[in-house]
């Protein structure tokens, strides 16, 4: 239930920079959402956000069948789910255009999308569209996948400078580009932890307190002073980048004189950070 509601917030945020700021500004920024976009236009009876269920729903029995149930399910959630935040404020925002700018709606919009990407990717889950797309091309077509992603962006891209102008396209790549940079930031941000390294007399007093306080996973290194020649111990444990600064007390209050270094990691698998500590 957790992840699900972490999806959820994730296409609600992905939603609202896609609605409020692209979409209102005729800005198509690839994917899904920016080919429904496009058809809208060309056909303004129809709903974008139906447009963007039927097409995201395509798009998945696709995957089904090139890529297997299993890929295309962990694509449903999300993409029914943005599908409907659309067609909510398609019917209650219709008109809301939130700023006149279309530098800052690129801007604001293209961040706000990678912030809700990124709460999405970062659970394993993606809504649909391009990705789906691209892992198609590349079971078809054996191209790697962000030239497969490339090729279904621009497609978009294409298409938008016949039905919404080159100024809009030329935004829209904009756009593509900022969600791009905007995900690797945030998912690293999300993964973000500090590995520590000390090198202190009291390491066991340390090591017991890290175990026993902060419930740290802890390794002891073997190591030689460069200078003195003498055995060292140096103490190595990651944790998460809110618990440093007490950490690092603790440590001081130990041992004034430690020798302490980190360095940030953007990723960390095993106990105590991707399944709990037994």
């Amino acid at each position: 239930m957790k992840k699900y509601l972490s999806i959820f917030l994730g296409t609600f945020i992905l939603s609202v920079g896609l609605y409020f700021f692209l979409i209102q500004q005729d800005i198509a920024a690839g994917g899904i959402s920016g080919l429904s976009l496009i058809i809208s236009v060309a056909i303004p009876w129809l709903s974008l956000g139906f447009i963007n269920l039927c097409l995201n729903l395509l798009v998945v029995i696709l995957g089904i069948i090139v890529l297997g149930f299993d890929f295309a399910k962990k694509s449903l959630f999300g993409s029914l789910s943005l599908s409907g935040l659309l067609i909510v404020f398609e019917n209650l925002f219709p008109d809301t255009i939130l700023t006149q700018d279309k530098t800052v709606s690129l801007i604001l919009g293209g961040i706000i999308m990678s912030l809700g990407l990124s709460i999405i990717f970062y659970q394993g889950a993606s809504t649909g569209g391009t990705d789906v797309i691209a892992s198609i091309l590349k079971k078809l077509t054996n191209l790697p996948i962000h030239i497969s992603m490339f090729l279904a962006d621009i497609t978009v891209v294409c298409l938008s400078v016949i039905v919404l102008g080159v100024e809009n396209a030329l935004y829209a790549g904009l756009a593509i580009l900022i969600q791009s940079l905007g995900i690797d930031y945030f998912i690293q941000g999300f993964g973000r932890k500090i590995a520590i390294y000390i090198i202190s007399d009291n390491y066991i007093e340390i090591n017991k307190m890290l175990i026993n306080k902060y419930q740290r996973g802890v390794t002891l290194l073997e190591a030689e002073g460069g200078y003195s020649f003498e055995d060292k111990k140096v103490i190595m444990t990651v944790t998460p980048v809110r618990n440093y600064p007490r950490m690092e007390a603790d440590i001081l209050k130990i041992d004034e004189n430690a020798f302490i270094f980190n360095f940030q990691v953007s990723q960390v698998l095993g106990r105590g950070f991707t399944f709990d500590i037994e």
